[in-house]
């Protein structure tokens, strides 16, 4: 399946707040793809890529796999090991907040080392889950083509233009998750 993208524009959805309107014409006729800016916050953060166009790539076709409109499927494995990365992150930053409030200070030297191993942890699950996507959003890659033409050359300049503002709402997003880990 071949796509187009033959529109691209910044809008500010009710609920959603600011998003990327796709129109893409596919065999199917045009298609109108809303993604919220705030997603591709939450992408990079939850699979640690710092680079908004990967996650922008990751959201064009991830949504087109047919596991995607599957009810009844499990998580892609990419997204499982993106969570447990998640975790074991937040629990490294609320046992440091512990120990800087001086809450565990009896074993502070053993624990500062735990800590230190369970971020190393959280850093290889997040390797292995950005390889886990690249390798789900290949698979869908070889059955849809999106034109890098100058559609998506503008939407791609949409998202480098918004990148201090997916920054901010990356923030936001490591801060509620790690609240709700913790909590």
């Amino acid at each position: 399946m071949s796509i187009k993208i033959t529109g691209a524009d910044i809008t500010d959805e009710p609920g959603l707040g600011p998003c990327y309107r796709i129109v893409q014409q596919s065999p199917q006729g045009i298609e109108l793809y809303i993604l919220p800016r705030s997603a591709v916050a939450a992408d990079m953060e939850l699979y640690g890529v710092d680079d908004p166009v990967r996650v922008l790539d990751w959201r064009l076709h991830g949504y087109r796999s047919p596991a995607s409109s599957a009810p009844t499927s499990a998580p892609a494995v990419s997204l499982v090991l993106a969570t447990q990365a998640q975790e074991a992150q937040a629990v490294a930053q609320y046992g440091r907040a512990r120990l800087a409030d001086g809450l565990a200070t009896t074993r502070a030297h053993s624990l500062a080392h735990d800590l230190d191993q369970v971020d190393a942890e959280a850093d290889r699950l997040k390797v292995e889950a950005r390889k886990a996507r690249d390798a789900e959003v290949a698979e869908i890659k070889a059955a849809v083509s999106i034109a890098d033409d100058a559609g998506l050359a503008t939407l791609r300049a949409l998202v480098l233009a918004d990148v201090d503002d997916i920054a901010t709402d990356r923030m936001r997003y490591r801060e509620q998750l790690t609240a709700a880990i913790t909590a």
